[in-house]
Parts: structure tokens; C-alpha cells; sequence
């Protein structure tokens, strides 16, 4: 089955370093992953017009080509 990606998955991907700062615990705290994908969508929120219109463009290059393979791993 193909996946399809999404603009969160590209976020994820690409912008690690803003979600981790959008999250007031540890990685290895038990609300750390009740945390992640509040923080993912507060990223996205924050994103200018030209960071989503790029973000936009890789989702429609891996769901043509398909992701890199250290994105397909995960």
C-alpha cells in the first residue's frame, strides 16, 4: 500500500527542531507524546504563506516520486 503524504508529515520531517520547542517536556517524559501533534499543528500555524506553498511542493514531489527513503524508514 502507498502512503500519501501530508503537509504534517513534511513538518515532521523538516521543521523537528520547531516542534521540539513547542513542547514543554522531555522527549523521554510521558507527556512529551501527548504533546507531539499539538505542537506539529502550532508549527503549521506559524508558518508564513511561502513556508507552506514549499512545504506544499515536497508533499506533491513524494507523493509523485515518492519520500526520501530515511522518511519511508520512519
Amino acid at each position: 500500500m502507498k502512503k500519501v503524504y501530508t503537509i504534517r508529515d513534511v513538518v515532521k520531517q523538516n521543521h523537528r527542531d520547531l516542534i521540539e520547542e513547542e513542547i514543554p517536556h522531555k522527549s523521554n517524559d510521558k507527556e512529551y507524546i501527548s504533546n507531539y501533534q499539538r505542537a506539529v499543528t502550532a508549527v503549521i500555524n506559524k508558518m508564513t504563506e511561502e513556508e507552506l506553498e514549499a512545504a506544499e511542493k515536497i508533499v506533491e514531489l513524494w507523493n509523485e516520486q515518492g519520500a526520501p527513503s530515511d522518511v519511508q524508514m520512519k
